[in-house]
């Protein structure tokens, strides 16, 4: 994860700030300097760091701004300020890239650096008119409304999508229409490998892109990134007994220790004064105990906190077992861990049920390898389907990537044995993936009774389950 400085003021820095928080504040760990306090959004995600003073003071800035720095962006309406900035951060460092906005590229005559990129703001307005003649050809340098319909996405060494047919992808909303490779392009075709390295030309609905970007970004062994990178545990004094708070709490500690997450949360909702001090004594610099006495909803304190960029959240049977709680949970689409009864260490092997709609394993398979690889759990796919019309697609898909992440994964194809039966046989618990769809926020009145695997499933207490956001 890189380090990257934002220098900001005024109102198209503020706009850039806002779109770097909400799209791609996984991706490195930001620093943000600026003189005026509004131009920092109400929140900011945990990856960056918010410093408000006059960047032109050389001792300031040379405290914030360490050597791990990778790359600046000074962005000022007062371009003598930008190259007050920019002369004091060459001082003491040679190699750090940094980009400037300039109302005209020749404001800053006779500075050569080869590690300094000017963007010309007269030159994109003029580029911009250029393509509204009529007659002339069109060499846009956005593309097609500008909000993000299409993207060029590059493929890291590591990436899920790395060393998969394009075919074997499901494309719901989005489509991969061709491959920069080696200064070539090529239309992509179904038989079409991703190779690292490539560069992937996506086209379709804006918020979908944004997802496919940070799947291709992330790589097995990062979870809980792209989602976020801290872990929130919820725990109601009022609603759970003090052995479910343990349980719960626990079982939180066990998956901060053994994800890479940055920090864990441990929000407690109604708080009762003698139970405090034994929770409080888990504090550390990456744990944090934060004590709402305000009575809030559970929603409400959730829908808060999401906007905090949340990578992975916590919560007992008790919690999740209410509607309005599943609801909101459901609407932050972020990935849900359900503690249960019998604790983590005994452990050994994560699973996931493949079901009729099963096309949306997609979303879930780099969760569930991600997972797996960190807290070493062997993985098993379960096809269960009465009429043998097995998953053959998805399952190949998974094998596939099992070769690429050198992860045994091990198969059940059944048409007798239903899924819910096997795991109630299991003697130890089970490390269970599944896709968060929304009917799991219906009501619970006949759940009994359904074919729904996931319905089922959620009824039990003895395996613990984490729920990933899908599109549905």
């Amino acid at each position: 994860m890189k380090r990257v400085a934002l220098i900001l003021e005024g109102a198209v820095a503020k706009k850039f700030l806002e779109a770097v928080a909400t799209q791609y504040f996984s991706n490195n760990f930001y620093l943000v300097i600026t003189k005026d306090a509004s131009c920092l959004p109400s929140t900011l995600p945990s990856t960056f760091e918010a410093h408000v003073f006059d960047p032109t003071s050389a001792y300031r800035l040379h405290t914030v701004l360490d050597t791990k720095v990778s790359d600046v962006f000074i962005m000022l309406d007062n371009a003598q300020e930008q190259q007050a900035i920019y002369e004091i951060i060459r001082q003491r460092n040679k190699d750090v890239r940094l980009l400037v906005n300039l109302p005209h590229a020749d404001m800053w005559g006779g500075v050569k650096d080869d590690r300094l990129l000017i963007i010309d703001n007269t030159q994109i307005l003029a580029n911009k008119c250029i393509t509204k003649i009529p007659n002339v050809p069109n060499v846009p340098q956005g593309f097609g409304l500008e909000q993000g319909e299409v993207m060029e996405i590059g493929v890291p060494y590591g990436s899920v999508f790395a060393y998969r047919h394009v075919g074997a992808l499901r494309q719901k909303d989005y489509k991969i229409v061709g491959i920069y490779r080696k200064n070539k392009f090529f239309l992509s075709h179904p038989s079409t490998i991703i190779l690292p390295r490539d560069q992937l030309l996506v086209a379709g609905n804006p918020e979908v892109l944004n997802n496919v970007y940070l799947q291709v970004k992330s790589n097995v062994g990062q979870f809980p990134a792209p989602f976020g990178r801290d872990i929130y545990l919820y725990i109601d004094m009022r609603l759970q007994s003090p052995k479910a708070l343990n349980r719960d709490l626990q079982q939180a500690l066990f998956l901060h220790e053994n994800l890479k997450s940055l920090a864990l949360y441990v929000c407690v909702l109604n708080p009762k004064v003698g139970m405090i001090e034994s929770i409080r004594m888990i504090e550390k610099p990456d744990i944090h105990v934060v004590l709402d006495f305000s009575g809030m909803p559970f929603m409400k304190k959730l829908y808060t906190d999401s906007q905090k960029k949340i990578g992975l959240v916590v919560v007992g049977q008790e919690i999740f077992g209410h509607q309005e709680h599943r609801k909101a949970l459901f609407e932050i689409a972020t990935p849900i861990f359900k503690t249960n009864a019998h604790g983590l260490a005994e452990i050994k092997k994560g699973m996931v049920v493949l079901n009729e709609s099963m096309q949306q394993s997609e979303d879930i398979s780099s969760v569930m390898f991600d997972i797996c690889a960190q807290m070493s759990l062997d993985m098993l796919l379960y096809d269960f389907d009465p009429d043998k019309r097995y998953k053959v697609e998805v399952i190949d898909n998974y094998k596939h990537l099992s070769h690429i992440y050198s992860r045994k994964i091990k198969i059940i194809r059944t048409s007798m044995k239903n899924p819910i039966l096997f795991l109630r046989k299991l003697e130890t618990p089970i490390m269970q993936f599944l896709p968060f769809e929304s009917c799991i926020t219906q009501s619970q009145l006949f759940w009994a009774f359904s074919t729904k695997v996931e319905k089922i499933a959620f009824l039990s207490d003895m395996h613990p389950q984490l729920f990933i956001p899908v599109v549905e």
